[in-house]
């Protein structure tokens, strides 16, 4: 009876230290011993709060899996998870994970099976918080801060907060995966802020595709609370705006600076809930750089904006959209990043008539610039189409309209599309798959 009795007390304490850390009340601290448990059960999913309500701080699960979770910050009052930070991006981790704050002052990511899986290196904290900027943070005994994740962002940043010399931004890989991408923005220690395509996974570093040509040394990023994103000096001395909304109040709006999965930094803003249809609004582009990925981004090595073999170009939105000439289609139509196949076999060398059950696609306005294996001058279009349709080697040929034409081997890349690009394209596809 008495043993019984003891297991009555334990599971009742259980139940209420696992309510009191999962229900965290805004406007209090975090304490010590406080976690939090990755869950899908309905009545378990925590997370710790700012004290808007702005913010959350807790689990999510993956968009393309529902087992595994996500250490994450995000807009809590949104009826669309946009996620703004996360350590374990690269390292989701299962159901009945946790996050704790241990009682030496540690801020501590563990597996299910009680693994550390991340550990931001601060200790001896007294207390953590969620700021309403949406930084999290851990304090000291005399106030001071220990660790901030606006100290360590993702791919984003927020009003107030900077990114100083020497820190980056990383790309997610895709719209609904958020390991590391193939994109990467730098503030430089020389002052200059660069925009990289990097390969995956190992993030070697292609040449740059957009910068801000500042020279000043640690001079440093600010999302200033006005709603501009500004480099500013060392001294604080304001430099130049990468992008800006005066129409926009952060008062009314959230705004958040992102590099999205394509490449681009996009300012975006959306009405808080308190503004009428603010909650059933969606994120608006005020703002954005490069202006034109598709003509800024040329890399010698590396597939480009796009994968390899497909081209860039713009959606009604003017979103970047990468396509697939004729006759070729995406390698996982999830993952276009991964790049386009020939729908067809292409022509052998062994076999002697090499342009037998082929023929070429005409596509003005389209180029994959580089990686050109021949060139010719001076030569007509009709010319430059049947040298490529006669080649074994060529899997299409390129021609300016005036004179010049040059062939080129798979995989194609550095692909654009649109009225600026003085190309005539010639495709070589198989007959039975020309639509």
């Amino acid at each position: 009876m008495e043993y019984r009795l003891f297991l009555v007390i334990v599971l009742l304490l259980l139940t209420i230290i696992t309510s009191t850390s999962a229900t965290v009340k805004p406007h209090s601290n975090i304490t010590l011993n406080s976690f939090v448990i990755a869950t899908t059960s309905s009545s378990r999913r925590l997370s710790w709060l700012s004290s808007s309500g702005d913010f959350a701080f807790g689990f999510l699960t993956l968009p393309t899996n529902s087992s595994l979770f996500l250490l994450a910050i995000w807009y809590a009052n949104l009826p669309n998870t946009t996620i703004i930070w996360t350590p374990n991006r690269n390292k989701p981790v299962p159901s009945n994970s946790s996050v704790i704050l241990t009682s030496d002052g540690q801020l501590s990511l563990r597996d299910s099976a009680g693994t550390e899986i991340w550990n931001p290196g601060a200790a001896a904290a007294s207390y953590a918080a969620l700021f309403d900027t949406g930084n999290f943070v851990l304090v000291s005994s005399n106030g001071s801060m220990l660790w901030e994740s606006f100290s360590v962002p993702t791919d984003t940043i927020l009003p107030s907060q900077s990114l100083s010399p020497n820190s980056i931004l990383l790309a997610k890989l895709n719209y609904d995966d958020f390991s590391y991408g193939r994109f990467k923005l730098s503030m430089q220690t020389d002052g200059n802020l660069v925009f990289y395509q990097i390969a995956v996974p190992t993030g070697f570093q292609y040449s740059p595709y957009w910068a801000s040509n500042t020279n000043t040394s640690n001079s440093f990023l600010f999302f200033n609370v006005s709603g501009s994103i500004d480099l500013v000096s060392p001294t604080g001395a304001f430099m130049t705006t990468l992008t800006s909304s005066t129409t926009y109040p952060t008062s009314d709006f959230y705004h958040r600076g992102t590099l999205d999965h394509d490449g681009v930094f996009r300012h975006y803003v959306h009405p808080k809930p308190s503004a009428a249809g603010g909650a059933s609004a969606e994120w608006v582009v005020i703002d954005f750089k490069p202006t034109d990925i598709c003509q800024s981004l040329i890399t010698s090595l590396g597939s480009g904006a796009c994968g390899h073999n497909s081209y860039c170009g713009y959606d009604i939105k003017q979103m970047v959209a990468c396509q697939c000439p004729l006759g070729y289609s995406w390698v996982d139509p999830n993952k276009t990043y991964m790049g386009c196949k020939p729908d067809f076999t292409m022509p052998s060398c062994i076999s002697g008539v090499w342009s037998e059950g082929f023929q070429m696609v005409r596509v003005e306005n389209l180029d994959f610039w580089g990686e050109d294996y021949d060139q010719f001058n001076p030569m007509g279009e009709a010319e430059c189409m049947q040298q490529c349709l006669d080649d074994c080697f060529c899997a299409a040929s390129i021609h300016d309209g005036i004179s010049n034409c040059w062939k080129k081997k798979l995989p194609f890349s550095n692909g654009r599309i649109g009225n600026y690009v003085d190309r005539i394209a010639f495709i070589k596809v198989g007959v039975n798959k020309y639509i």
